[in-house]
Parts: structure tokens; C-alpha cells; sequence
């Protein structure tokens, strides 16, 4: 039994009635703590390293981005773009190639690509000088959810990098409203903090309860 696991999914949970609270240090390191067990979790299973560092890179963008600020945003951006790099890298290692070449891998891997196309096409007159970062950052989940799709049905795999992408897609629509006098849309902290860790925690259950 891991520990770890069990102890972030508790930690992880709990965080979600603090998700809309005003940041301080207290909040940022029982938000970092969930990421940080499973982490702990993966080294500890002797899980492929690739896994143990998406969720550290995952613990450093959650550490970033409890606080506000523009240079906060970019960290925590770039430390989830390298986690989804990261996860990529460790999916696409582990790929079927009879599932990866046949007809259904290949219309859901146009959907998922068609799906950050448009989100990014909604944002894009939001987005500023963030235009570009967001980009890579959009074409990067869209890949890292490919490569898992290139494991073959998984479905707690696949759950999970679902709930990971719904996350990322409302915190995007949260920090870039529209122009003033447009409808902003909502989102509360608890649904992203939730679809995050919840889809965190599908990914290692996926390497580390079977």
C-alpha cells in the first residue's frame, strides 16, 4: 500500500474548501503538498522517472500559481508546460502501435487537437502578449493528451488527462475574461482545484495501483 498515494488524494481533497481563498503562504503550501506526495508516491513505487517529475514540475507550477502577479503566472505556465512535456514524453514511450495507427486513435486525436484549436481561437483576442505562450502551452496539452490516447483505451488514463485538459481550459477562460462589457465567464476555484487534482491523481493511479 502507498502511503504517499492515500495521503495526497486526503491532502488534495481537503485543499478544494480553501481553493477560494485570498493567497498566502499557508494556503500556497497546502496546495503544493498534494502534488508534492505523489511525487513522493511514484519515487517511492519506483515508477518511471518521467512520472516522478511531471508531478514535481506539477508541485512548482501549483506553488507558483497560488500567488497573483503576472511573473507568478508565467512560472507556474512554464513549470505546467514542462510537466505536460514531461508526460508526453513518458505516454508516448508506452504507446500501442496497432491501437496509434488505426482509424479511431486517429479521428480522436483530431478531436482533441480540433478542441484546443478552438479554445485558443476563442482566447486569442484576450490573450495580449500572452498570445504565444498560450499557444505552445495549448499545442503541448493537446499532445500530451494524444500520447495518452496512444496507450490504447485506458480508460483511467484517459479519464484522467480529460479532467487535466477541463482544468487547464477553465483556468484559462478564469484569467482571461473578456474585454470590458463582454460576459466574463465563471468559474470557481473548487471546480478547477478538483478537475486538476482529481485528474492528477487518475494519472498515478494509472502506474501505481495496478
Amino acid at each position: 500500500m502507498n502511503i504517499a498515494y492515500w495521503a495526497a488524494i486526503v491532502v488534495g481533497l481537503a485543499y478544494g474548501l480553501l481553493a477560494n481563498r485570498e493567497p498566502s503562504i499557508p494556503r500556497a503550501m497546502v496546495k503544493t503538498a498534494p502534488l508534492v506526495l505523489l511525487a513522493t508516491a511514484a519515487w517511492l513505487a519506483s515508477a518511471p522517472w518521467l512520472l516522478v517529475l511531471a508531478f514535481a514540475l506539477s508541485a512548482a507550477g501549483d506553488l507558483a500559481l497560488a500567488f497573483r502577479g503576472e511573473k507568478f503566472f508565467l512560472a507556474g505556465l512554464s513549470a505546467f508546460l514542462a510537466a505536460h512535456l514531461a508526460y508526453a514524453r513518458l505516454f508516448f514511450l508506452g504507446q500501442d502501435p496497432v491501437w496509434s495507427s488505426g482509424l479511431i486513435f486517429f479521428a480522436w486525436a483530431v478531436i482533441i487537437f480540433a478542441i484546443a484549436l478552438g479554445v485558443f481561437r476563442r482566447l486569442r483576442p484576450r490573450l495580449g502578449a500572452m498570445k504565444w505562450p498560450v499557444a505552445a502551452y495549448t499545442s503541448v496539452i493537446a499532445a500530451m493528451a494524444v500520447a495518452a490516447l496512444a496507450r490504447g483505451p485506458d480508460p483511467v488514463l484517459l479519464a484522467g488527462v480529460a479532467l487535466f485538459m477541463a482544468s487547464d481550459i477553465a483556468l484559462a477562460f478564469e484569467t482571461f475574461p473578456p474585454a470590458e462589457g463582454g460576459k466574463p465567464m465563471k468559474w470557481r476555484g473548487w471546480f478547477i482545484w478538483y478537475a486538476y487534482f482529481i485528474g492528477q491523481a487518475l494519472i498515478g493511479a494509472a502506474y501505481l495501483l495496478r
